[in-house]
């Protein structure tokens, strides 16, 4: 499963007279006071990119890279991913065998899986800088610092924080305006959806259950990014006192009686679609609102379960499904068939 788990030119004139003078000073004039407001509502344009760089990393760990790495290992497929989507893919010399994601990552040298990494692979390979995960924090990421290896950990836990790690990748690579690309992007499909669901009211937000696997129910609580996903998208998670992700009693799902239930779908392994098979069949669920409206819909996990740009396609899909009535494109793009 996979839960288991980033644009300047310069202008001379020779020549000008003052016609045209009087122009080029109106035209600079406009266009840095259009830049300073600009700016001003980056939230990143107080970030330095000068090397060396100090930097503190989501586990709080402090460390200091002299110059841009020119050598990566990513040991999560979200970081690959990342790394990629910033035209870095020439750059990482080892990542995980599950990093799929483009098709180019999986002919990169495997360095191991999710936390059963070969620190001599990784040895042997040299990078100046590795990204890690929360779930190496407790042996993978000491044995490699006591080997003199720059580890800097990402671990998101909303799509705000996704954002933050996109930036940073980008400051730490020398790609920043890549970066702030993908991050516009991205906070203006996050702007489409919310400004439509920020006007809804309590009523009309209906009870969400993502389902992440049914032996046993597992949910995904507070402080990720699916809990981020279904407020955004105008609904209410069933889990409000549960951090991370935790398993629920078939008691709980139907006292909680959702009226959408959004369950894993990983195309990837036979039986990938154990989540939603359940849901829709169990004879024990017959009655939670979610199967009496035919609401339990099945979404694919790698759009939802990593902490990447593509997650704006999750976002997209789960508002089609929790408001259609509010996102017919969304709607025709993800749902029709």
């Amino acid at each position: 499963m996979y839960i288991f788990s980033k644009l300047r030119q310069a202008l001379q004139f020779k020549h000008l007279n003052a016609a045209a003078g009087l122009l080029f000073a109106t035209v600079f004039l406009t266009a840095t006071l259009f830049g300073t407001a600009c700016s001003s509502n980056d939230p990143y344009a107080s970030l330095s990119t000068d090397f060396p760089m100090t930097v503190t990393d989501d586990l709080g760990r402090t460390i200091t890279f002299d110059k841009v790495p020119q050598r990566i290992v990513s040991l999560a497929p979200s970081n690959t991913e990342i790394l990629f989507g910033l035209g870095l893919g020439d750059k990482i010399v080892g990542n995980t065998f599950y990093c799929d994601y483009p098709i180019e990552a999986q002919n990169i040298v495997s360095v191991g899986g999710y936390s059963d990494i070969d620190v001599e692979v990784v040895v042997a390979l040299d990078p100046d800088l590795i990204l890690a995960e929360d779930i190496h924090k407790a042996n993978v990421i000491p044995a490699l610092e006591a080997l003199g290896f720059k580890v800097y950990a990402l671990v998101p836990h909303n799509l705000d924080e996704i954002m933050d790690s996109v930036i940073t990748i980008g400051r730490l690579t020398g790609t920043m305006d890549e970066a702030r690309a993908i991050t516009d992007d991205m906070r203006r499909r996050i702007k489409f959806i919310t400004d439509k669901t920020s006007k809804l009211k309590a009523d009309q937000k209906p009870n969400v259950l993502y389902v992440l696997w049914t032996d046993p129910i597992m949910s995904s609580g507070i402080n990720t990014p699916i809990y981020d996903m279904i407020t955004k998208a105008g609904g209410v998670s069933v889990i409000q006192d549960s951090i991370g992700f935790p398993t629920l009693s078939l008691e709980y799902v139907i006292a909680a009686n959702p009226k959408v239930v959004i369950c894993d779908v990983d195309s990837s392994w036979p039986g990938g679609n154990a989540p939603l098979v359940f849901m829709q069949t169990d004879t024990r669920l017959k009655d939670i609102d979610a199967r009496a409206s035919k609401r339990v819909y099945g979404i694919d996990a790698s759009l939802t379960n990593r902490p990447v740009p593509r997650i704006l396609d999750g976002l997209e899909w789960i508002a089609a499904m929790i408001h259609p009535e509010l996102f017919p494109q969304f709607v025709e793009k993800y749902m029709a068939s």
